[in-house]
């Protein structure tokens, strides 16, 4: 648990203080020159009940946090104790002292008590350890402290409580008031028996991260991610180690890199294996622990697009006519729609034969593969023979028919190769791309080697056959896409 999160616990504000005269607290007897009560050069952070019933009192901690538990509590000035006991429903281990000329100071959470009542304490001097006893500590170790002036003379300082005795507190000539808090601070604890304690360390600054590496990852392959660390001045932070997560939870991948002189630091993650989710994104968390007394630390997320492949690939599909009366073929054999970020070996689905009453073919097969590492994804179709045999117009046979798409990150091709003969004459298709056959029939359209551009990819249909009547013909179907490649 951090100092924040602490202060979220116990209902408490992250908060510092101006550093206002001690003159302006309200007009009481001369104060004892109160010191935190930390030893001496300990490092310590404080906040204020967000609730009104706590302020002025305190909630102090180490810096850092997990240093809190078990450091010694010391007198913040000589005096005499008044009270020392334990109440375990509330306060928990309870400790205070009377300063002298109506002055106190109350201690409460303490893991322990080493002073009892009438024992005389000096300044700087050990009264027990920080804890969370008492129910009211929520179970966070903290120092809750309080200065307080015996108004009603009774010996005491009334603490703990709405219009109790408790005052707005000062410590080495420097007042801490709630009501006056405009930034953070962190102090260092001049209580060092008397004397004039070491100077306070310089606060340490925010930073800020900065995403620079590429946009999108692919499975299989590194990531050569990177981050500026600067101070919210933009000056960069040299030497420091900023650590990258891709992915989350137990499939998070992890590298660290160190910052050079323009704040940079980069790393890899060898080989990327990420689940594919329906967006295809991946978060990124880029974190830097910050450094004790010099910087703050800082995080950031991202979602890096992960690359992708899509296909799909069918024999043929049509939509006949005969005899004004409809006869829809549906894709036959299909692989349905592929997604894939990784590997993906070959899984083709065939059929032997498919018969239409004026279409027939046989030895249909459809596949789609993708490889991660290079990145890629092949669709083929094929199909062995094909008849057809429309009502006015001529008989097409087809035969070797194969149509491939393939695509990766530098683009989409595809190939057809087959043999065509129209009414029992072969027909020279050539290789280029959507070539059209005159069937010498109005209204009838036969191109060959169709190529599609999709979005990201490329659909190849081997053959495509129209004409009137809704007639709509393909043959060995292949389509291919890459996504997320910027």
């Amino acid at each position: 648990m951090g100092i924040r999160s602490a202060l979220g616990v116990l209902g408490v504000a992250a908060v510092a203080f101006a550093a206002v005269p001690a003159g302006t607290a309200a007009a009481l007897p001369e104060r004892p020159a109160f010191q935190l009560p930390f030893p001496c050069g300990d490092k310590m952070y404080m906040g204020y009940g967000s609730l009104s019933d706590h302020a002025p009192a305190l909630d102090m901690f180490r810096n850092p946090f997990d240093a809190t538990e078990g450091n010694p509590a010391v007198a913040a000035a000589a005096g005499t104790v008044t009270l020392s006991y334990d109440d375990p429903p509330g306060a928990g281990n309870i400790i205070q002292i009377d300063h002298g000329n109506g002055w106190f100071t109350t201690s409460i959470h303490l893991a322990d008590r080493v002073v009892e009542v009438g024992d005389q304490v000096a300044q700087g001097e050990l009264i027990g350890h920080i804890g969370h006893t008492g129910e009211t500590s929520n179970g966070v170790p903290h120092l809750h402290f309080e200065q307080g002036y015996d108004e009603n003379g009774d010996g005491y300082a009334e603490w703990g409580m709405v219009d109790s005795e408790r005052v707005v507190q000062v410590f080495d000539g420097v007042e801490y008031d709630p009501a006056t808090s405009d930034q953070e601070i962190y102090l260092t604890s001049n209580n060092c028996g008397g004397g004039p304690g070491p100077d306070p360390e310089p606060e340490p600054e925010e930073t800020a991260l900065a995403y620079t590496g590429p946009e999108s990852v692919g499975n299989g392959s590194a990531a050569e991610l990177s981050a500026t660390l600067t101070t919210t001045d933009d000056e960069p932070v040299a030497d420091q180690e900023v650590e990258f997560a891709v992915g989350s939870g137990a499939g998070a991948q992890t590298c660290a890199g160190t910052t050079n002189d323009d704040g940079v630091a980069s790393c890899t993650v060898d080989e990327v294996a990420q689940p594919l989710t329906d967006d295809a994104t991946v978060p990124l968390t880029v974190s830097y622990a910050g450094k004790e007394g010099e910087y703050l630390e800082s995080e950031i997320t991202e979602e890096l697009l992960l690359r992708y492949v899509t296909g799909r690939a069918y024999g043929l599909a049509a939509s006949l006519n005969v005899l004004g009366v409809p006869l829809p073929v549906a894709a036959t054999p299909d692989t349905g729609a592929v997604r894939a970020a990784g590997e993906r070996a070959g899984e083709p689905v065939c059929v032997q034969n498919v018969n239409a009453v004026v279409l027939s073919a046989a030895a249909l097969c459809a596949d789609v593969s993708a490889t991660a590492d290079p990145f890629g994804v092949t669709a083929t179709s094929t199909v062995g023979d094909v008849r057809i045999g429309l009502p006015g117009l001529p008989v097409l046979t087809l035969s070797g028919l194969t149509s491939t798409s393939a695509s990766d990150c530098d683009g989409s091709t595809g190939t057809v190769d087959l043999e065509l003969t129209v009414a029992g004459r072969p027909v020279d298709v050539g290789d280029a791309p959507n070539s059209t056959v005159d069937l010498g029939v109005a209204g009838a359209k036969l191109v060959v080697n169709e190529q599609v551009t999709t979005e990201d990819g490329l659909t190849v249909n081997a053959v495509h056959l129209t004409a009137l009547g809704g007639v709509d013909v393909v043959l060995a179907s292949s389509t291919s896409a890459a996504h997320h490649c910027g």
